[in-house]
């Protein structure tokens, strides 16, 4: 304990973790040793049964500790506190305390590590601010390794699209239908319904892959054999 006494801040409520079997000159004797502190004693299995909260708690005084509960030690201490474990595994204590949510864990002494409790009570929650949704740019900002858009276009991808490379179809300049036509536009533009098509390979269901390069369909989604797919013109 005298390794540990530096450590604890003066005024501070010290709870000791003890095993249910040990006598009470030894309860004494490490009472004494925190003089001028208030010190209790507790079983781990009893942990949380009281709504005290200590600045300190002590583990393994009276010897290693097996199956320490951790969440419950840390919902009977206060927020910033400190956990001293004595007689424990030092290979993987520093581990434990870290994933358990305790911080600044330091080997005092072979037998003593210390570390520190979140410094918010356990079970509190608060409200995340979210970012707001657009990115400002600051005047410090490094603007060089920025790319312009505009600098990723070429001098073709500016040009606007030739109609008069359509010599028919929606997208001709002048809007008409080839003379042999088989997509539909030409009873579209007479308003009348497009007539049944009939399949010339037979795999124009199947979808693009399998359909023949002068194929009415393309770009369509597959459908099934004999079912009625109107081409959106």
């Amino acid at each position: 304990m005298e390794a540990l006494k530096p450590h604890i801040p003066a005024n501070s409520s010290v709870l000791i973790i003890r095993p249910s079997e040990v006598t009470v000159d030894k309860l004494q004797q490490a009472k004494s040793s925190l003089d001028g502190l208030s010190v209790s004693f507790e079983l781990m299995e009893r942990l949380g049964s009281s709504d005290t909260l200590y600045s300190v708690v002590v583990v393994g005084l009276f010897g290693a500790e097996k199956g320490l509960d951790y969440e419950q030690i840390q919902k009977s201490m206060r927020s910033s506190g400190i956990i001293a474990i004595f007689n424990g595994d030092n290979s993987s204590v520093s581990l434990d305390l870290l994933i358990n949510g305790f911080s600044d864990s330091q080997q005092i002494s072979e037998n003593l590590t210390i570390a520190k409790s979140p410094a918010c009570a356990f079970g509190t929650s608060t409200a995340i601010k979210l970012a707001p949704k657009v990115w400002k740019l600051d005047a410090d900002d490094d603007l060089e390794d920025l790319i312009d858009p505009d600098d990723l276009l070429t001098e073709e991808d500016k040009v606007a699209p030739n109609k008069k490379l359509y010599t028919c179809g929606p997208k001709s300049e002048k809007k008409k239908a080839c003379k042999n036509c088989s997509c539909g536009y030409a009873e579209e533009l007479a308003g009348a319904p497009p007539p049944e098509f009939k399949s010339a390979c037979g795999s124009c269901y199947l979808g693009d892959a399998f359909r023949c390069a002068s194929c009415p369909f393309l770009g369509q989604p597959a459908f099934k054999p004999g079912e009625n797919v109107k081409l959106a013109l």
